[in-house]
């Protein structure tokens, strides 16, 4: 995968609330209804509640919304918040020898820098609401 589940689930999460915008949610049913495991989740949610991007609110009618528009967070934003844009600096044979020796790089040095550019591009254009929409298709799928 070129992103961890950190991401991912992060990804997962943000999508869902943003189509439960109308109400709080919790994170256990986040956790059911994407197949993630609560712990690891519950840590997400709160790094991104830290980050400003949700709302958590404490308590037995608490749980957690959405504090950004979804049409603006994109899937490049989300791998920032996470710390995780270094993936994308890597050479896919030779991690740590492409930038170092630039002047021989490995042979698909720039095809895979040509590669990383698309999908830098990719993440940056593709929204959280854009996950929505395309969840919202499959789950129209499954219930016809």
């Amino acid at each position: 995968m070129i992103y961890s589940d950190t991401v991912r689930y992060a990804l997962l999460a943000l999508a869902y609330l943003a189509m439960h915008r109308d109400r709080l949610v919790k994170a256990e049913e986040i956790a059911k209804a994407q197949n993630i495991p609560k712990p690891f989740l519950s840590k997400i949610l709160h790094e991104l509640s830290r980050r400003d991007i949700l709302n958590s609110v404490k308590g037995p009618r608490g749980g957690f919304s959405l504090k950004v528009d979804p049409e603006k967070l994109t899937m490049w934003d989300v791998i920032s918040i996470m710390g995780e844009e270094y993936r994308f600096q890597a050479c896919a044979l030779m991690p740590d020898k492409c930038d170092v020796y630039e002047t021989n790089p490995c042979v698909i040095h720039h095809r895979w820098e040509k590669l990383k550019h698309q999908m830098i591009d990719f993440f940056k254009k593709t929204t959280i609401q854009d996950l929505v929409s395309i969840e919202e298709r499959h789950l129209a799928n499954l219930l016809s």
